[in-house]
C-alpha cells in the first residue's frame, strides 16, 4: 500500500516508475491508437504534407482530401504552420505516410508532457499528495484528453504539438532561463499554432520580474538570444509563404475550401470580423453541456453539440485561476498572454468546431492558464475543487461515449 501510495502521488518517481505511468497512459489509450485508422488516420493532412516535403514539394499530394485545404494555382496546400509536418518527416521517410499513427505519437508525446508537468508542479513546491489531482486535471478533466482521442486528425495533432512546446518553455522560464532555448521553444510553437507566439508577452514579463523584484541581471544579450531564434522561425515562415503563395504575408487562409455554416460565415463576413464576438464570448464562457436530440418528441440522442462546451461548464476547476497568488508582474503578464491569444480567438469566424466538450482553440493558452489555475486552487477548499475535477473527468467520458457510440448511427 505504502509504494501505491508513493506511485499516486508521483514522490520522487524513478525511471522504473515513470515506466510504469507510461505504461498505464498508453494502454489506457490504446482505443484510441487503434481507432487512428478507423477515421482515415492515414490521410492525415500533416502526414502527407511530410510525403510531399520527402518529395521536396510545398503542396500536398493530388490524391489528398481537400475539405478545409488551401486551393491555389490548380494545387492544394496545407493551410497551417508546417513544423508538425516536419517532426513527422523522418518517420514517413523511413515506414511511409501510411504506417505512421499519429495518435500514438501523440501518446508519446503525451508522456513527455507528463515529465514536464511534474517538473513545474515540484518547481511550484505544490503539496505531493495533489499531483495525482492536478495531472488527472489536466490530461483527463480539459481539452487536452479530446485533442488526444482525435489527433488522427490534423487540428487535434497540432494542439498536443503546441502544448508541449508550451511546457518546454514554461519549465525552462521557470527553471535554468536560457533565453536562447526559450527562443526556440517560442518559435517552435508558433510554427505549430501561430497565436501561441503571443507568450513572448508572457516571457518578457517575466524578464521585468526578474530584473526588478529578484534583482537578476537581465543584459542585452539576454534579449538577443531570445529573440534571434523568435526572428529565425517567423524568416522561415515568410519564405515558406513566399514560395507557395508568393506574399510572405499571405498564409493562404483566404484560399481555405469551406464548406457549410463556416463557409457563409467567411463569404460574408471574412476570416475575422466583430460579427463573431458575441457568439465566440458565449461559446468560451457560457455555453453548457449540450446532448442533441432528435425524433418523435426528441427523445433519441443524436450526437454530443460538435460546437463544443465553454471552459467553465467542462472544466469548472479553471474558475480558480482568477484566486492565482503570485507577484503582480506575473500575473498581469499571465492574463495578458491568456487574454491577447482569447482575443484573437473571438473574432474569429471558427470556434473549434467540430470538438467535444471542450473549447480546443483554448489549448493555445492551457499550459499557462493552468499554471495560474494551480496557483489559486489551493486557496478553494479542497472537497471543492476535488469535486470540480471529478466533475469535468466524468462529463468527459460520458461526452466521449455518447460521440462514439451514436457519431456513426
Amino acid at each position: 500500500m505504502q509504494y501505491i501510495r508513493k506511485l499516486l502521488n508521483f514522490e520522487s518517481p524513478t525511471w522504473v516508475e515513470w515506466l510504469i505511468y507510461f505504461g498505464f497512459f498508453t494502454i489506457l489509450h490504446i482505443p484510441s491508437i487503434r481507432n487512428f485508422y478507423n477515421n482515415d488516420g492515414p490521410h492525415n493532412a500533416y502526414l502527407l504534407f511530410a510525403q510531399s516535403l520527402e518529395h521536396g514539394h510545398l503542396y500536398l499530394p493530388a490524391s489528398s482530401p481537400h475539405e478545409d485545404m488551401i486551393s491555389f494555382h490548380n494545387n492544394y496546400f496545407l493551410p497551417y504552420p508546417p513544423l508538425p509536418s516536419l517532426i513527422l518527416l523522418p518517420l514517413v521517410a523511413i515506414s511511409g505516410s501510411h504506417v505512421v499513427n499519429t495518435v500514438f505519437i501523440v501518446i508519446i508525446l503525451s508522456c513527455f508532457n507528463l515529465v514536464l508537468l511534474h517538473k513545474i508542479l515540484v518547481k511550484f513546491q505544490v503539496n505531493q499528495q495533489f499531483f495525482i489531482w492536478i495531472i488527472t486535471a489536466f490530461f483527463f478533466g480539459s481539452g487536452y484528453w479530446f485533442a488526444l482521442f482525435t489527433s488522427h486528425h490534423v487540428y487535434s495533432f497540432a494542439h498536443i504539438t503546441s502544448c508541449t512546446f508550451q511546457l518546454l518553455l514554461l519549465n525552462e522560464l521557470f527553471g535554468k532561463k536560457r533565453w536562447w532555448l526559450i527562443g526556440i521553444y517560442t518559435g517552435c510553437t508558433f510554427l505549430t499554432r501561430q497565436f501561441t507566439f503571443l507568450y513572448i508577452l508572457f516571457v518578457l514579463g517575466y524578464m521585468i520580474y526578474l530584473h526588478r523584484e529578484k534583482k537578476e541581471n537581465i543584459k542585452l544579450t539576454s534579449f538577443i538570444a531570445l529573440f534571434i531564434p523568435i526572428v529565425f522561425f517567423i524568416g522561415a515562415y515568410m519564405i515558406y509563404n513566399y514560395e507557395r503563395f508568393g506574399n510572405p504575408l499571405d498564409s493562404g487562409y483566404s484560399y481555405i475550401l469551406f464548406n457549410g455554416v463556416l463557409k457563409e460565415r467567411v463569404n460574408t463576413y471574412g476570416l475575422f470580423n466583430i460579427k463573431y464576438f458575441f457568439f465566440n464570448l458565449y461559446s468560451y464562457f457560457i455555453k453548457g453541456f449540450n446532448i442533441e436530440f432528435q425524433g418523435n418528441g426528441l427523445l433519441h440522442i443524436k450526437d454530443m453539440d460538435l460546437w463544443g462546451t465553454s471552459l467553465l461548464s467542462a472544466s469548472p476547476f479553471f474558475i480558480a485561476s482568477i484566486r492565482a497568488r503570485w507577484h503582480w508582474i506575473l500575473i498581469i503578464a499571465g492574463w495578458l498572454t491568456i487574454g491577447s491569444i482569447l482575443t484573437g480567438a473571438l473574432f474569429y469566424h471558427n470556434n473549434g468546431f467540430h470538438q467535444i466538450n471542450t473549447m480546443r482553440f483554448s489549448l493555445d493558452f492551457l499550459p499557462l492558464l493552468f499554471v495560474l489555475t494551480v496557483l489559486g486552487i489551493k486557496d478553494l477548499p479542497r472537497w471543492l475543487w476535488k469535486g470540480m475535477i471529478a466533475y469535468a473527468v466524468f462529463l468527459n467520458l460520458l461526452s466521449f461515449t455518447i460521440h462514439f457510440i451514436y457519431q456513426t448511427k
